[in-house]
């Protein structure tokens, strides 16, 4: 398949009052912080554990933009502050990618996710032109569970990671 174009920017995306735009350096303390909520991490990789590591981590994401291979965004509430991250790296078959997010805890069970998620996916499956996107989640994590199954998305396998059981999910359109 034939290489993507650069890049610029990615587009601003709106829901209901939520706000996604494109991951920003100056997000870093505030992501890290939600990271390191011990009801975040728990179900998640190691995140980069300083504002300076977030950094690093944001300048490589956004440098995977300009190569047309990440899309990460940071979810933002109606008083614009940063209370999720959704992430999507595409694989070398530009017609897959890989995706993860994470929400603050006070937005779990509100219906913020399913905004945030529902405009993120339409973006991904419409302007990034992706046909099947590809999540894990840790067996012990019903919240996401039960997201990911109101995304419509279907377990492929279940697999372990880091030590933990983990159910591998697809959404296609």
């Amino acid at each position: 398949m034939a290489a993507q174009s650069t890049v610029e920017s990615l587009p601003v995306l709106v829901r209901d009052g939520i706000r996604l735009r494109e991951v920003d350096l100056a997000d870093a303390a505030a992501l890290t912080a939600l990271f390191q909520l011990p009801e975040v991490s728990k179900h998640l990789d190691p995140p980069p554990a300083t504002p300076a590591d977030f950094s690093s981590w944001i300048a490589l994401s956004l440098s995977r933009r300009v190569e047309g291979r990440a899309a990460c965004y940071t979810v933002l509430d109606p008083a614009g502050e940063a209370v999720g991250l959704f992430m999507a790296l595409r694989s070398e078959d530009q017609d897959r990618a890989e995706i993860g997010f994470a929400m603050a805890p006070r937005l779990w069970g509100t219906g913020a996710f399913q905004k945030a998620a529902g405009v993120y996916l339409d973006f991904l499956f419409t302007h990034w032109r992706v046909k099947t996107l590809v999540g894990k989640t840790q067996v012990r994590n019903a919240r996401a569970m039960g997201a990911m199954r109101k995304l419509g998305a279907v377990v492929l396998e279940e697999t372990e990671r880091n030590g933990h059981a983990e159910y591998v999910w697809t959404i296609e359109r």
